[in-house]
């Protein structure tokens, strides 16, 4: 794999009721914006639907899996 143990993939089918209980604020978008699937999100949150093509994630995924930087206050 290209990034090893650094990147996690989860498969979450939400036509199940069970899974559909545990991510009602999914649901709630998917519905309220007419989002197709699949949906595709990276640390939490929602970056694609209606594709889930390698080529489409990978920026996502690179993105964060780049350092952190934090602004200093003076």
């Amino acid at each position: 794999m290209r990034y090893g143990e650094a990147v996690t993939v989860e498969y979450v089918e939400m036509s199940d009721p069970g899974t559909q209980a545990l991510f009602p604020e999914v649901l709630e978008a998917v519905e309220e914006r007419s989002l197709p699937y699949p949906l595709v999100a990276v640390d939490g949150w929602l970056r694609a639907a209606g594709s889930a093509h390698y080529y489409r994630v990978l920026p996502y995924v690179e993105e964060a899996l780049q350092p952190r930087q934090v602004a200093l206050e003076s």
